[in-house]
């Protein structure tokens, strides 16, 4: 102490710095106990519920397939003469596609037709033949009332006429074996101008001018290619594969509606036609076809496309958005605004329609349910509001 009095300007600096000190401490303990801080509210988004008519969809994902599709085969032997279409080319029903080389069966047709005029006249000689007998056997009759010949003579000419007629009858089969040796002849010349079943497009083109088809080829048509492929899209069908929940609801004539990649902004109507009343075993599921007017011809085979059909309608339906919808393991529930704060309410949701979905429980209709900001809160947070435009976020 005899030291700090020697020194009276550092005695009065240490007790200026414990004063300052003294006075913070005080200030520090003071303000903690008398500043309350104040809860942050959270701003979120609010939407009441709506009630409408809700369209139950059923949503799926298929290829599109033509309505018709065939291999086009030949049904004769030859070397190919002509294509007279290409890849891409479209076709008339019945419209020339290919000329098999024809020689041989015109040969063939002009053979036929001289082997049956020969049979023809052979059997023109017969009735000669028949009329003579008759005469002959009619004069006999008459001599032998009269004694004039014997009775052997006649039996001799009945014998002789049965004997003609027969060999007429002979030849009258020839001629027919002819005429059908002819018509195949004249069918297999047909058959070297292959046509097209139906009016489509050519698809692809697997042969060109020169090359060899067999008939053999057309039996294992599954296996081959063909010479080309030709597709009807005057109409596009699309298979979907319907769970075994949800086959009571599908029936024919139902409509649908099909989005195709290439056209996203379109949608496409069409009609339940077929319903395979059976189950893959190995998937569950049952195969449902789905017809589509396609005049215009955008629709190609092989598009894909997701196709929702239309399976019944929930009247005045209670709906929220469904981004307001939470999901913990099992539960499902949302957030409304009670009293100023948030508050958790367990739900049960039925069909969604666009990105609106239907709360079957849980829900009365009048709350203002949270949809943008439920990530924040939790049960009981204070929050403050602000609407939402609904409208917005109806499909």
């Amino acid at each position: 102490m005899s030291q700090l009095f020697r020194h009276p300007l550092l005695a009065l600096g240490i007790a200026v710095v414990f004063v300052i000190a003294t006075l913070l401490v005080v200030r520090l303990s003071t303000g903690a106990k008398t500043d309350t801080p104040k809860p942050r509210l959270i701003t979120v988004g609010i939407v009441p519920p709506i009630r409408q008519d809700l369209d139950v969809r059923l949503s799926y994902t298929a290829d599109i397939s033509p309505n018709q599709v065939v291999n086009i085969f030949s049904r004769v032997d030859g070397y190919i003469a002509k294509l007279h279409v290409d890849k891409g080319d479209f076709v008339r029903g019945n419209q020339l596609l290919v000329e098999i080389d024809h020689t041989d069966y015109q040969h063939a047709v002009n053979q036929a037709k001289a082997n049956r005029s020969a049979a023809q006249a052979r059997v023109s000689q017969q009735d000669a033949v028949i009329r003579n007998a008759k005469l002959t056997f009619d004069r006999m009759q008459s001599l032998i009332k009269d004694q004039f010949v014997s009775q052997q003579d006649l039996d001799t000419a009945e014998v002789n006429l049965d004997a003609a007629r027969a060999a007429q009858e002979s030849l009258q089969a020839q001629v027919n074996q002819m005429d059908v040796a002819l018509a195949q002849a004249k069918t297999n010349l047909t058959y070297s101008y292959i046509r097209a079943p139906f009016a489509g497009y050519i698809a692809e083109r697997n042969l060109d001018t020169g090359a060899y088809v067999s008939s053999a080829t057309a039996s294992t048509s599954t296996m081959s290619r063909g010479i080309m492929s030709l597709h009807d899209i005057d109409t596009v069908r699309v298979l979907i594969e319907v769970v075994e929940r949800d086959i009571p609801l599908v029936k024919i004539g139902q409509k649908a509606e099909l989005r195709a990649e290439a056209y996203p902004d379109q949608i496409f109507e069409g009609t339940v036609t077929r319903i395979v009343q059976a189950l893959n075993r190995a998937t569950r599921t049952m195969t449902v076809a789905i017809d589509l007017p396609n005049r215009d011809r955008r629709l190609k085979g092989g598009m894909f496309a997701r196709v929702e059909v239309l399976v019944g309608t929930h009247p005045q339906a209670l709906q929220i958005p469904i981004d307001a919808v939470s999901r913990l393991e099992e539960a499902q529930y949302v957030y409304i605004v009670q009293e100023g704060k948030a508050r958790r309410v367990d739900i049960e949701i039925g069909a969604r329609q666009g990105n609106y979905i239907e709360i079957t429980k849980g829900l009365i209709g009048n709350e203002a349910v949270i949809v943008s900001g439920k990530d924040l809160i939790h049960d009981g947070t204070p929050v403050q509001t602000q609407p939402l435009d609904p409208v917005k976020s109806k499909p």
